[in-house]
């Protein structure tokens, strides 16, 4: 469907077709074009890359432009009347309308394009679990085409000096691999003294939810005195006075819900209550 035509350009919508299909400039404004384009953008003498003398939208759209800002011709050239400037203008409106009929529906050629900064650091974050990770702070500012956005495909360039950088980032991530026996995973350091670090950070906090500070002294060990007072000490308080609750049978349901009441670990409750019952087989137990 062509309805945004006016019916009366039918014909001629229609006879520029034949031209612009062949790449060729509209034969209804070429007089004009000789007279005042040619002698700059022409196929011999393309000034600024621009060749009038062949029909390509992306050129023509620009001197539509051009033509209706008055910057074309350029200033100390011959100047078209005010009737030819409107001609042309009209002619070039035509054979644009031409083009986006025949190519409607069509988004034209899609570009593969690579991530942009923030989504490949993003990325490596996800896949890797490891927040402070910043591959691409030394990699160039991601330009944007000419609608602003950063992750358009035509605007992702990828440079050798890119693709440099790229591989130095990869050397950065791969610093971070941790071995194992299964397979790998990724850490915050790169140094085994890093990785130490951080898998007994992670023991001491799974036992402190089931610990508290204090209730012990500093203590000798291998000529090394370790305070305990800072943590580590299972509150065996707590423990007992929560094993009240349950003397008599009990279901594990029952101790669960007592561990979960009092903060305690159910499976250390359960074996406290398990061997004070099997030591003191008292009623009261």
């Amino acid at each position: 469907m062509i309805s945004f035509v006016p019916p009366f350009r039918f014909t001629f919508f229609f006879l520029l077709a034949p031209a612009i299909a062949a790449g060729q400039a509209p034969a209804e404004i070429r007089p004009l074009l000789d007279k005042y384009c040619l002698a700059c953008h022409s196929a011999a003498k393309h000034t600024g890359d621009v060749n009038l003398e062949r029909f390509e939208p992306r050129v023509w759209q620009k001197a539509a432009e051009q033509l209706q800002l008055l910057e074309m011709p350029p200033k100390g050239m011959p100047q078209p009347t005010a009737d030819e400037r409107a001609h042309m203008q009209r002619v070039v409106h035509d054979a644009l309308m031409v083009v986006a009929q025949a190519q409607a529906g069509d988004p034209g050629p899609v570009v593969l394009r690579r991530l942009n900064n923030a989504e490949y650091t993003y990325t490596i974050r996800d896949l890797t679990g490891v927040a402070s990770l910043d591959p691409a702070k030394e990699f160039p500012v991601d330009g944007a085409a000419g609608e602003g956005f950063t992750n358009t495909g035509n605007s992702l360039g990828m440079s050798p000096t890119l693709v440099t950088k790229y591989l130095d980032a990869g050397k950065v991530i791969a610093s971070h691999a941790v071995l194992l026996r299964d397979g790998i995973r990724f850490a915050p350091g790169v140094s085994r003294r890093d990785w130490t670090d951080e898998t007994l950070a992670n023991i001491r906090a799974f036992y402190q939810k089931y610990t508290e500070t204090g209730g012990t002294e500093t203590v000798l060990q291998q000529g090394m005195a370790l305070d305990k007072n800072r943590g580590g000490s299972l509150p065996l308080k707590k423990y007992l006075t929560a094993s009240l609750a349950l003397r008599g049978p009990s279901t594990p349901a029952a101790l669960n819900k007592v561990a979960q009441q009092n903060e305690l670990s159910p499976k250390y409750l359960t074996t406290l209550v398990t061997l004070m019952k099997s030591t003191h087989p008292s009623p009261l137990l």
